[in-house]
């Protein structure tokens, strides 16, 4: 029965979802929706199928509609968008509709097989929820999203440089971890989710800490002897430097820019185009600015930390994570460059990594003890 269920790891970030499908590779789909509506395209950009996400989607039996997802949303809405915003920092996504869409659509592309139009599959899920949420009342939000997951879904792919897929998927089960402690477990865990021997070794008596660093909202999870010991959240993310910034271009320049478009022309060192030409000193107004609010992140840290019974002399070792610490690594390690510090290059996706590290060992643990409890069942 294990070889037969196929392990995908999802990150229901704010501004985009990252996922790891079942032979680890790599997507990541922007996290906004918009009814779909009939289009008048003569051509369209097919090098990129990931923003031509035009689905139909059916949940447990429940038919959600038809929907514009990701890039598709963002560039085909008729001013019905859904995204999250500075108004969603404390509304859970366990229970968001929104967050199914995407992350269902997600899941589906995560089992795309070339050539093949109608794909069934039976899958486990590793994801995740803000630590806030996922403790929040006896981990109430935790059964409300294992819940609305665990069941059998189809997802229909309208547009047609999809040729009429057709993904029918059962997630069989779910791990759903705190966001920080998947990004602890990508790092400290080998593919079979057991401890790497170099960890073993030099960090069985540190405090280990996951420092995730989202659109939105932050998330810390503390460790001790690879054990949660506690765990605390930020309302502070990159919304508010690149709302900073986009207000400044809106005041000086009259024109409103999307904060994606702002965020990614920061992280690859672009060039920001208005009418095309180039804002002068964008690259030195955005530093100011982000300096200034990741300085607010490292203080509110430090103070949360030390709330929590944790001084910063006692960090053993910080793992920075999220979309988040690529606008504010630079500030970090400088604010707290005595605590060793681990940067993944792969910042982005690691919480999904991690997520589908605890899918595999989940997937590992409970399937395999059921299959040998059924052998021997049939031996009595």
């Amino acid at each position: 029965m294990k070889n037969n269920i196929l392990t995908v790891g999802a990150d229901l970030g704010n501004d985009a979802f990252k996922i790891i499908g079942p032979s680890k590779r790599e997507l990541y789909i922007m996290n906004i929706i918009a009814p779909w509506h009939e289009r008048r395209v003569i051509t369209e950009d097919t090098r990129y199928p990931l923003n031509l996400l035009e689905v139909d989607i059916t949940a447990k039996g429940e038919c959600l509609g038809k929907y514009f997802v990701g890039g598709m949303a963002y560039n085909f809405n008729r001013g019905i968008v859904k995204e999250r915003s500075v108004a969603d920092r404390h509304n859970g996504k366990a229970s968001d509709s929104g967050t199914l869409i995407v992350l269902l659509t997600s899941i589906a592309v995560s089992l795309i097989k070339p050539n093949v139009k109608k794909i069934k599959e039976k899958i486990v899920l590793g994801t995740m929820l803000p630590t806030e949420e996922f403790f929040r009342n006896g981990k109430e939000n935790v059964k409300i999203l294992r819940e609305k997951l665990v069941g059998s879904h189809s997802v229909k792919f309208l547009n047609p440089v999809f040729n009429g897929i057709e993904v029918e998927f059962e997630i069989v089960d779910t791990s759903i971890q705190p966001e920080g402690l998947c990004a602890i477990n990508a790092i400290m865990y080998d593919d079979n989710g057991e401890l790497l021997d170099e960890y073993e070794n030099n960090y069985s008596e540190r405090n280990i800490l996951g420092f995730d660093i989202g659109a939105l909202t932050s998330d810390v999870i503390v460790t001790h002897n690879f054990e949660l010991r506690t765990f605390f959240g930020m309302d502070k993310g990159t919304i508010d430097p690149l709302n900073r910034i986009v207000d400044f271009i809106k005041t000086d320049y009259k024109v409103s820019v999307p904060r994606h478009k702002v965020d990614n022309a920061i992280i690859r060192n672009e060039k920001l185009l208005i009418y095309g030409q180039d804002i002068p000193n964008f690259k030195e107004m955005s530093k100011e600015i982000i300096d200034f609010e990741g300085r607010q992140l490292v203080d509110e840290f430090s103070s949360k930390a030390a709330a929590a019974g944790m001084q910063l002399p006692d960090i053993g070792l910080l793992i920075l994570c999220g979309g988040g610490s690529l606008l504010f690594k630079d500030m970090i390690k400088k604010h707290l460059s005595r605590i060793p510090i681990i940067f993944s290059e792969n910042a982005v996706m690691l919480n999904a990594i991690g997520a589908w590290k605890n899918a595999v060992k989940y997937k590992n643990e409970k399937f395999e003890e059921n299959a040998l409890d059924f052998a021997a069942a049939t031996k009595e």
